[in-house]
């Protein structure tokens, strides 16, 4: 958000009003004309009272009054016309940010995500854009046009008399600033409290996520004590959250209370220094004078509201800052696009860590010519599926640089390199949904041809003719209803259906059975061939069907060769792996 938050607000409304013109220049002008129609129409009262003082005949005095009433009709018109069209106005904005938000949240890479949970983003994107839908459905009716009502009735009390007039602009004007000044610290307040509710919510998520870990090593005890204080400081914040808007409204009824004394005393020095009043002239001024305190005492009663909507614009100009900041001009640097067909892949001296301060890859290099592939494997932490997700760009290197086809990989747009590659982790990600729809990421476009041509190659046509729906059947929410074996199996299915030039298996086949994973053997190498890969696993079996084979140990590159290389040092470290799998066999 820029430097001053009452201009970023602004102008971050103003962005998001932009693509509906239209709709909000009618807006404001039913706006103006209900305003214009509420200051004009008493004076119709004011001449209705002259009239009746001076004895007109009552068809003038019926006139006075038809027209009053008609004015005020219009008035009531113009504001539910305007009602009407503010919520259909704020929900197509509000929904389009949601849209924006998800997506850019879907697009930051996992340094972002490390920082922000799923329940927090969720809060972020749903809880704090529901406050901002009920800012905007108040921003028109309750804050433009309450503050457009306070000018209008001070203006026009000032044209009645110019005296009384100044008095009661110096009076609002005092009040609108004392006001606005109690929300801005009132919004502080709130944002804080959101914040931490949003952290909450994060915490809650991880753990119900983590519900079978926590049961089965007993560690609820725990997580509910954990739970219990941070629920307190949120109590805490919640109470001091109160404590202001307390404030903030008991100030407002205060400043009211001075708008009003020091109107009326004007009027009364005013009546007794012999000012030519009228009686009507004298009910118009009370009249707008109690209109004037209306939309003060509006501005007092959605205080809270409105400073909910204040902390929540706060937040999501935070969300939109921070995730362009975090990794958007390393992943939307370049927008070239990848080329055509096999490519190559090269690591030079490249290092990351997920703390800066502790390396995962340590200058670390590897070529991989194009349409060969190469087997990496190693111990536990060397980090092997690292070199694999820095490939897809979940994460950016710290130092060296990733290349395909000879350019920097930060030169690619980042939507077109995801989808040149296929990568099959070994934690897969079912959603609720048929089996159809988790092959082709519901995609519709999909024909089913082309999905029974993928389970057809990974021999998959058995396993398929056990569910009665066939493609339809049923997948519930996490897979909960799918083995892990049966889960790999769809990620391969959904790496054939892509048809990519660079495919990255990391622990592709580690929760397949001994059978399955020979069933799906011939399946790979028809993946493989002809495209550029990354397999990464521990049993050495699995990389039969590469080209080269690389050893890891400690985030390095160790030892680089041909897989079925007959030169290969006997003493080597991949020796030695393969002589420990023929022992433990």
């Amino acid at each position: 958000m820029p430097a001053s938050p009452a201009l970023g607000k602004i102008r971050f409304i103003a962005t998001r009003l932009a693509p509906h013109k239209g709709k909000a220049a009618l807006l404001f002008a039913l706006l103006a004309a209900g305003i214009a129609l509420q200051v004009y129409s008493p004076r119709y009262l004011q001449l209705f009272i002259d009239q009746a003082k001076e004895g007109r005949d009552l068809s003038v005095l019926a006139t006075s009054a038809a027209l009053f009433l008609l004015l005020t009709t219009l008035r009531q018109v113009a504001t539910v016309a305007a009602q009407s069209m503010t919520g259909k106005l704020t929900w197509d904005v509000t929904n389009r940010l949601r849209l924006e938000l998800t997506r850019l949240c879907l697009d930051r890479g996992s340094e972002f995500h490390k920082l922000h949970p799923p329940g927090e983003l969720l809060e972020r994107i749903d809880g704090d854009v529901g406050r901002l839908n009920n800012f905007l459905s108040a921003f028109a009716l309750k804050v433009v046009g309450n503050h457009l009502l306070v000018a209008a009735a001070a203006a026009a009390v000032w044209i009645i008399h110019p005296v009384v007039g100044a008095v009661v602009a110096a009076l609002t004007a005092a009040a609108l600033i004392v006001l606005h000044g109690m929300g801005g610290r009132g919004t502080r307040t709130v944002r804080r409290y959101l914040a931490e509710s949003a952290d909450l919510l994060g915490y809650m998520e991880e753990r119900m996520a983590g519900r079978e870990d926590i049961r089965a090593l007993d560690a609820a005890p725990h997580a509910l004590a954990v739970y219990y204080e941070r629920l307190r400081s949120v109590y805490r914040t919640r109470r001091r959250t109160g404590t202001v808007l307390g404030l903030t409204l008991n100030a407002g009824e205060v400043t009211l209370a001075a708008v009003t004394a020091g109107t009326l005393l004007c009027l009364g020095l005013v009546a007794l220094n012999g000012a030519d009043l009228s009686i009507g002239t004298m009910f118009l001024v009370h009249y707008y004078v109690a209109m004037l305190l209306v939309p003060l005492r509006n501005i007092v009663a959605e205080m809270s509201d409105l400073q909910q909507a204040g902390a929540a614009l706060h937040r999501i100009g935070e969300l939109f800052g921070e995730a362009q900041a975090n990794d958007n001009t390393a992943r939307a640097a370049g927008r070239r696009a990848v080329p055509d067909g096999p490519v190559s892949v090269r690591f030079e001296n490249v290092t990351f860590g997920y703390e800066k301060t502790n390396p995962v890859v340590r200058e670390f290099s590897l070529h991989v010519p194009a349409g060969r592939s190469v087997g990496i494997v190693g111990k536990t932490g060397s980090g092997k599926s690292t070199v694999a997700k820095l490939l897809f760009r979940l994460y950016e290197p710290q130092q060296g640089t990733i290349t395909i086809g000879g350019a920097d990989i930060r030169q690619f747009d980042t939507d077109a390199v995801g989808a040149r590659i296929a990568y099959v982790p070994q934690s897969v990600e079912l959603f609720e949904g048929s089996l159809r729809d988790n092959i082709t990421m519901f995609d519709d476009s999909v024909e089913d041809e082309r999905i029974h041509e993928a389970l057809r190659l990974l021999h998959m046509e058995a396993w398929l003719s056990r569910f009665p729906e066939g493609l339809d059947k049923p997948i519930g929410m996490d897979g909960h209803n799918v083995s892990a074996g049966e889960a790999q199996l769809i990620a391969f299915a959904r790496a054939f259906l892509k048809r990519p030039d660079i495919v990255i298996m990391d622990e592709a086949t580690s929760r397949i059975d001994p059978e399955t994973e020979r069933t799906i053997g011939a399946a790979t190498e028809t993946l493989l061939r002809g495209r550029t890969a990354i397999v990464i696993a521990h049993k050495l079996e699995t990389l039969a069907a590469t080209d080269y084979i690389l050893v890891m140990r400690d985030g390095k590159a160790v030892e680089f060769g041909e897989t079925r290389s007959p030169s290969r040092d006997p003493a080597g470290v991949y020796a030695k792996l393969l002589r420990e799998a023929g022992e433990n066999e």
